[in-house]
């Protein structure tokens, strides 16, 4: 299992993915990069901390898009910028007439809560600015998608549907877990090689140079302890997205990374407590001998969670599949950040809840990668989703 340095290269690009773009002028933040030819009222402000803009354009059909943006790094600029191509979407649906909002939130990181929060609060500002929309939708990237979702489940006679894409829809507990699985596994086969634990990371760190190259080397010199960690994975339920070596490499890599980003400020969020347990674990395959995993089971490192900290995830959050509003989601058939079994959680949270008839899930043109969606099927999608919760007929796959 070899790894180029194209690849290498992309890996480094996936990895600045869903983090944003240098931040805008709050001038060229209007309507930057746009292919809408139109114009639009808009108003821009800031309430709570968080940075706010509104679009009406010209011929307003009536109803509101509130969107959410995906993870950002805690450390990086509270402010309104690009991110994930969502300009162009939003530029595409002010041609078609409809309404736009979306909020910097207050703060970054593992934002769930102030992020459903500000952006619940978008319809209220948006009626005082402009006027009651007839209809309010919800859209998302990434995190964000869970905010909508959240939204949708906690508020559904406010909300006529949502749209969530290559988002975490199993939950932020399942995605903890997730990342956290790997790199225990990780630091087992590969002792060392990166600094800190899987809930202990170093106050400073190059990404590329700590964390991404070293673990990329470690697996092209030894391709089978990245084999078994995706035998392992695959047995748990929870696969890591691959169909190939060096997509595999370029999956732990992502989990690896996200790790490091993500888990100082999620700790922060639970006062240092652990919200991961593998006390319990065993680390199992069908496939693998005993004689390769009890050593395993033995020498990884274990952890225990907290009530509290587990409390926090499941409210900050953890979807329920209780929706009563149409929820489409768009996402990637090997996303190594929202790996595909959120997918599939949603759909088993959405059938327990009687709730199969209002949720959609469709899957990207692009076979592998985060938040690579292409404006046209986002568009696309979010078309359907009105026409959905206006008609009351389901689209198709």
């Amino acid at each position: 299992m070899k790894t180029s340095f194209g690849s290498l290269l992309a890996t480094l690009t996936l990895l600045a993915g869903c983090t944003g773009q240098e931040p805008l002028s709050p001038s060229a933040a209007r309507l930057a990069s746009s292919g809408y030819d139109g114009t639009a009222r808009t108003v821009e402000g800031e309430v709570g901390g968080a940075q706010y803009a509104l679009f009406a354009p010209d011929g307003w059909n009536g109803e509101l898009v509130l969107y959410a943006h995906g993870f950002r790094d805690a450390s990086s600029p509270v402010n309104l910028r690009n991110q994930d191509g969502f300009y162009a979407v939003r530029d595409e649906l002010l041609a078609r007439g409809y309404a736009f909002a979306y909020s910097s939130f207050s703060e970054n990181g593992l934002a769930t809560k102030e992020g459903a929060r500000q952006t619940h609060q978008l319809a209220g500002i948006f009626t005082s600015e402009f006027d009651r929309p007839a209809r309010t939708y919800l859209m998302g990237h990434s995190l964000g998608g869970v905010i909508a979702v959240s939204l949708a489940e906690q508020h559904p006679n406010q909300y006529a549907g949502a749209l969530a894409m290559c988002s975490q829809l199993g939950g932020i507990q399942a995605t903890a877990d997730y990342f956290a699985h790997v790199r225990v596994l990780f630091d087992y086969f590969y002792p060392g090689v990166l600094a800190g634990d899987a809930l202990t990371i170093p106050a400073s760190f190059d990404l590329n140079a700590d964390v991404v190259m070293p673990a990329v080397q470690a697996m092209q010199a030894n391709p089978t302890g990245a084999g078994i960690i995706a035998r392992i994975m695959t047995a748990q339920g929870t696969p890591i997205p691959a169909v190939s070596g060096p997509q595999l490499v370029q999956s732990i890599v992502t989990a690896l990374a996200f790790g490091y980003r993500a888990v100082p400020d999620l700790l922060d969020r639970t006062h240092g407590h652990s919200p991961f347990d593998n006390g319990a674990t065993v680390y199992t395959s069908p496939v693998l001998p005993q004689s390769i995993l009890d050593p395993i089971n033995a020498g990884v490192d274990r952890f225990t969670a907290t009530p509290d900290a587990l409390n926090y995830l499941r409210h900050y959050y953890d979807p329920t599949g209780r929706i009563s509003v149409p929820v489409l989601t768009l996402s990637n058939r090997l996303d190594p950040v929202s790996a595909p079994f959120h997918q599939a959680t949603y759909t088993g949270l959405a059938a327990a809840a009687g709730a199969s008839d209002l949720l959609m899930q469709r899957s990207s043109v692009n076979l592998y990668g985060h938040c690579n969606l292409t404006t046209s099927e986002m568009v696309q999608a979010f078309m359907d989703l009105a026409a959905w919760a206006s008609t009351g007929t389901k689209p198709g796959v």
